[in-house]
């Protein structure tokens, strides 16, 4: 168990080196703003990343945890890239992070907000196959604070694009499937 940590904690550091070049090449301003955001949104993400492995109490299941916890994770890995991976396809507008049409295809059409969902998803599942308590006390506030961002994000959209969202909408849950009933 303490060379996986070890392991972990060396791929937390290495992730959160990458938030910071990403951050650095992605946005525009002077160059000490991105390297101290990419800095500060680095220790978030390795704090989010860390806090399962520091010593605290655990619910110690050696197998349910763990298995639904990497099932979780992985799921998450590839909602982010089927999402990503439309989004891609699509040229992004004038507005930050919107693109210049409706996303329909794909886990689009499915879902709404695949890549929050992974996200969500990603977490818990690394939250689960550790089992910290404290880090599971820390979960809901991840779960609502993608929430609150998928909300944001459909308010934008709906100010972009109007009724042909709203009908979007309409037709497509936020996080999960519509399970359709036989009359």
């Amino acid at each position: 168990m303490e060379i996986i940590r070890s392991y972990t904690w060396i791929f937390v550091l290495l992730f959160s080196l990458l938030v910071i070049l990403l951050t650095y090449t992605k946005m525009k301003g002077t160059k000490l703003f991105r390297i101290g955001f990419g800095l500060f949104r680095a220790v978030i993400f390795f704090a989010i990343f860390y806090n399962p492995l520091i010593e605290q109490p655990r619910l110690y299941d050696k197998f349910i945890l763990p298995v639904s916890g990497l099932v979780l994770l992985v799921s998450g890995i590839v909602l982010n890239i089927t999402g990503t991976r439309e989004l891609v396809k699509t040229k992004l507008g004038g507005v930050k992070g919107i693109p210049d049409k409706i996303i329909t295809a794909g886990v689009y059409n499915i879902i709404r907000h695949p890549v929050n969902l992974g996200f969500i998803f990603i977490f818990c599942g690394w939250y689960f196959m550790w089992s910290g308590i404290y880090s599971l006390y820390f979960l809901p506030v991840l779960v609502i604070i993608f929430i609150f961002v998928s909300f944001y994000e459909e308010r934008n959209l709906i100010k972009v694009f109007g009724d042909e969202y709203r009908n979007y909408k309409k037709n497509t849950c936020m996080f999960f499937p519509k399970l359709k009933r036989k009359k």
